[in-house]
């Protein structure tokens, strides 16, 4: 006798296990309010680290190959702006893991660029948001990038995407 994976508690052989969940639209506006002051950060805090490379390869046309020595003048700084760089970096990556870990895929801290990942009609697709729009409207395939986006139906927009068939109602 077969059974319906769904109801033993198993994921949906016929839903990709792409993303750690699959949102409706009011949820993931309701992440906007977190994520917008943070986006912003992140860009700041990459824009740093740009400024931190251009210093150190300033500083390594300046001194050539004794760049590295340790009694160069500017060897202090060099290990501070590497520790500041390493820390920053290591903080900018461990964000955008833990908004990968809950299926929000960052695409351009530059011009806040997010999408989420949900699922349309069986298809998992990205819900388009952009730093400066009033909440998600737009949406695109997995493989279809910003240029490729698509309004979303009004049903849509209000919680009308397909339910994550991997979570329980109770998880909803």
């Amino acid at each position: 006798m077969t059974t319906d994976p769904a109801e033993e508690g198993t994921p949906d052989p016929r839903v990709p296990v792409v993303a750690p969940r699959f949102w409706q639209v009011p949820e993931a506006e309701a992440e906007l309010p977190r994520i917008t002051p943070r986006l912003r950060e992140l860009k700041e805090e990459v824009a740093r680290l740009a400024q931190i490379k251009e210093e150190q390869e300033r500083m390594e046309k300046l001194w050539g190959e004794e760049a590295d020595a340790n009694d160069q003048p500017d060897a202090p700084r060099r290990r501070r702006l590497e520790r500041e760089w390493s820390t920053l970096y290591r903080s900018v990556e461990s964000e955008l893991e833990r908004w990968r870990d809950q299926g929000i895929e960052v695409k351009d801290i530059e011009s806040g660029l997010v999408d989420f990942y949900a699922l349309r009609q069986g298809e998992v697709i990205y819900l388009c948001w952009r730093d400066g729009e009033e909440g998600i409207g737009f949406w695109h395939p997995l493989n279809g990038g910003y240029r490729g986006r698509r309004r979303l139906s009004s049903a849509e927009r209000h919680g009308g995407l397909d339910p994550d068939p991997r979570r329980s109602a109770a998880d909803r």
